[in-house]
């Protein structure tokens, strides 16, 4: 009886490990993992895509690229020239960007951003002056 019991538990056995070596041989083909790589790739695409649409969206919400000029109050939407900074003398070795106001009536719906640290921020590799 014991005998008849492991012939059919080895046949058991052999019919599962069969299969899955069929089915593990199957995933394993060129077809499939080229689909499956395809799938990957078009999926972390669509998820760059999103997660770059999400920052487009926060660094014109910070500058306010979106604003209507009519919603605004009077004279909000104006550029403004900011305050001159003091000039200090050229170190040498180092480049010093020149220092130009922002003229009022620029670019419509572009408003003036004179914290630099928050461009800085809102900017991925800029470099400080």
């Amino acid at each position: 009886m014991s005998r008849i019991f492991y012939l059919a538990f080895g046949a058991a056995a052999g019919v599962v490990v069969v299969r899955q070596a069929a089915k593990a041989a199957a995933a394993l083909t060129p077809t499939s993992l080229a689909g499956s790589l395809v799938q990957s790739l078009q999926e972390f695409l669509a998820d760059v895509r999103e997660a770059a649409a999400e920052r487009e969206e926060e660094i014109r919400d910070a500058l306010g690229l979106d604003r209507d000029p009519d919603d605004d109050p009077a004279g909000a939407s104006a550029l403004v020239t900011p305050p001159a900074p003091a000039a200090a003398p050229p170190v040498a070795g180092h480049y010093a960007p020149p220092v130009s106001p922002v003229r009022p009536g620029g670019e419509p719906g572009l408003a003036q951003v004179d914290d630099l640290e928050r461009t800085m921020r809102l900017v991925p590799g800029a470099r400080r002056p």
